[in-house]
Order: C-alpha cells, then structure tokens, then sequence
C-alpha cells in the first residue's frame, strides 16, 4: 500500500503519550509493599518516573493505520485478508503458548 493508504493516529495503547507503566510493575504492589517503600519512591511512581517508551508506539505517541477511505476496494479486499491471517496467526500463538505453559507447569492449579 503508497503511503496515501495509511494514515496517522493517536496510539491507542498509551493513549498519545509516548509512555507505557513498566511491565515489571504490571501486577501492581500489594499494600504492605506500597506502605514499605519510602515515601519518595511512592511519589517517584505516581509521577510515572518509572513509565518506559510505549512498544507499540516506540515513544512517538502515533501509530500508522491502513487509511481506508482512500483505498480501492482490491485493497480493502487485500486488506481484510491480511488481518484475518494475523488473527488466526495470533491465535495459533496463543494456543501454542498455552500449551507450552500447561505441559511445563506454569498453568493455574499447578
């Protein structure tokens, strides 16, 4: 597709900021870890010092998207089909990573 075809939006991922919470922080802290950490280090992460680039964006805030008012209908078809195999693609993953999580152990009731 030219580069008419695509079309610039806010990332829909860190909503246009460019930052993302730190992964490491993903599960949160529990109460009794918030209250052990010291006072400038609470204020530290609530001002998202600790926040890391967004993955999907790469820090920009933007992410490019197909623009579809301005392709031909071959293309909308092309289209249609790439995303249906990224689906499937995706979910082929997932089932394998699931797999993968159930034979090692690391599956819920382990």
């Amino acid at each position: 597709m030219k580069s008419n075809k695509q079309k610039w939006i806010f990332c829909p991922c860190c909503e246009g900021s460019g930052k993302m919470e730190n992964p490491a922080f993903a599960n949160g802290f529990t109460s009794s870890e918030w209250h052990d950490m010291h006072e400038e280090e609470q204020q530290r992460y609530l001002a998202g010092e600790y926040d890391v680039d967004c993955g999907d964006c790469n820090g920009s805030g933007k992410v490019q998207v197909p623009n579809i008012e301005a392709m031909t209908f071959a293309e909308k078809r092309q289209l249609v089909i790439v995303q249906r195999e990224a689906r499937e693609a995706a979910r082929a993953d997932a089932i394998e990573a699931a797999e993968w999580r159930r034979e090692n152990g690391w599956g819920y009731g382990c």
